[in-house]
């Protein structure tokens, strides 16, 4: 059996690390000091198309930004804009449309599997193949690998702490941040498997209550029941009960609550864990709940993540939260693209975008290393910035080629940059786009008329951090080198 940290499985606790941490950092290379998280919560590759919201962009005339980057597939058909332009369909913003086998599914509930003579219970078969395609299994277990690299406890198939851009500053049950992100990650996967199966809604459709007795669990797990200990029990009381006022005072908020979820006793309520082990099949394991590379296949899984995601609702309804807020939008998003980054990094056909066209593999530092930084869910500058109708007619991220935005970008004149060229290879000096992010376009000489100095991305939480600006600083002092296809 495959096990997390501390023997819990799917982030359990016991993770002893350090964060990136904020403060104002020194001027290295002649890049000036960002205050804010060295990894800001980790981009998340494949959110072009999501503007300053977490919505479509939209251009003048209609024109919706295109989220590609990650898996396209479920829902790609398209609609005339308002000024008649085409709006691609991005899953991640928009849903899916519901799955074929939606209409001729006969059956609900769990599905048995038999294996060394024990039986276990799996989703529908048409469900299991769906995220078998489109490697959900994996993406789920790389999802919590990547949030294990600063402990040194990954159990990575696929190296993922090497993809040092993408690792997430939330590392688990190190910060209530990770707790939301928990719970976010979660919800999108539920949201998500419901929108392809709206008719059979039930595989997915969590405990009422934490289940108490046998007969609050499916028929194939009553006479293997045993009871939960009695803090356990205590734990989930206050859960099913967090809408009461000195429960909801013990939790500052959803991230904390989450956290408190997810994580191991005694500093937490340990009943995530609880949870997943009082349903592990000893000899049938091949989609067992403790299996970590497929436990998304069991049925149980969606039974008690579900549970966790409904105390969650209780919790937001009773804080005033609105289901439909666009913190909450933002961060499902965030979470969607981190996933189908994963599963483009484990199954590079999984990238395609609206015409399912896969795009060239690529490499080099502008690929690996620049780029991720428009595409990232801090940043957010392909959110304006994308494919359709990009601002100043600049693409920095989309279904789109590094060496298409590369050709845009070097030796190209900066619309609203005066004199300036947007990358000037060997002088990131005069790069009105090193100098934009950077926040120096103010005090760069720029005299034309057509100059905007303002920083970008311009809000105030939106800005790239230090290890990005000298990433871009050091790619354009060294001559800024064009991505290379094998």
């Amino acid at each position: 059996m495959i096990v997390g940290a501390g023997g819990a499985p799917n982030g359990g606790a016991g993770v002893v690390a350090t964060a990136s941490t904020g403060g104002v950092a020194p001027a290295i290379g002649g890049v000036p000091s960002v205050g804010g998280n060295s990894n800001a919560g980790g981009p998340a590759p494949g959110a072009a198309g999501v503007g300053l919201g977490g919505m479509p962009a939209v251009a003048a005339g209609g024109t919706s930004g295109v989220a590609a980057g990650g898996v396209a597939t479920g829902s790609a058909g398209a609609a005339a804009g308002a000024g008649g332009a085409t709006h691609v369909r991005d899953h991640c913003v928009d849903g899916y449309d519901p799955d074929p086998s939606d209409a001729s599914l006969s059956t609900d509930g769990p599905s048995d599997y038999v294996e060394s003579g024990q039986t276990d219970t799996v989703v529908q078969p048409p469900v299991l193949a769906w995220m078998q395609a489109h490697v959900w299994e994996s993406a789920h277990f790389e999802w919590h690998s990547i949030r294990r690299c600063t402990a040194g406890t990954s159990q990575s198939k696929i190296n993922i702490c090497s993809h040092t851009e993408l690792i997430p500053a939330n590392q688990e049950c190190l910060s209530d941040g990770d707790g939301l992100e928990f719970l976010a990650m979660h919800r999108h996967m539920l949201q998500s498997l419901k929108q392809l199966w709206p008719k059979h809604q039930e595989q997915f459709t969590g405990f009422a209550k934490f289940p108490q007795s046998a007969s609050d669990v499916p028929a194939e797990w009553r006479d293997a029941w045993s009871s939960f200990s009695s803090q356990e029990l205590a734990n989930a009381k206050i859960a099913d009960e967090i809408d009461k006022p000195e429960n909801l005072a013990k939790f500052a908020s959803e991230g904390a609550f989450g956290r408190w979820l997810q994580c191991q006793a005694p500093s937490y309520s340990g009943l995530h864990g609880a949870l997943h082990f009082k349903w592990v099949r000893t000899q049938n394991t091949t989609h067992g709940l403790g299996n970590q590379l497929t436990n998304i296949d069991n049925y149980m899984f969606w039974k008690l993540h579900g549970w966790i995601d409904n105390v969650w609702e209780k919790y937001r309804v009773a804080k005033g939260l609105a289901p439909d807020d666009q913190a909450l939008k933002d961060q499902l998003a965030s979470q969607c693209y981190q996933m189908d980054k994963l599963a483009s990094l484990i199954d590079p056909k999984q990238v395609q975008g609206p015409d399912n066209t896969a795009l060239p593999q690529e490499s080099g530092v502008f690929h690996t290393q620049v780029r991720p930084m428009f595409e990232n869910m801090t940043t957010k500058c392909s959110g304006c910035h994308g494919t359709e109708g990009p601002e100043a007619g600049m693409t920095l991220g989309g279904h789109v080629s590094s060496a298409d935005i590369y050709k845009n970008l070097v030796n190209v004149q900066a619309t609203t940059g005066g004199e300036f060229v947007r990358v000037k290879p060997g002088d990131p000096e005069h790069s009105w786009l090193y100098l934009k992010a950077a926040g120096m376009a103010a005090s760069a000489g720029c005299t034309a008329t057509s100059c905007k100095t303002d920083a970008m991305p311009p809000t105030g939480s939106a800005k790239p951090t230090t290890a990005e600006l000298q990433a871009l600083y050091d790619w354009i002092k060294s001559g800024a080198p064009a991505p290379t296809s094998p």
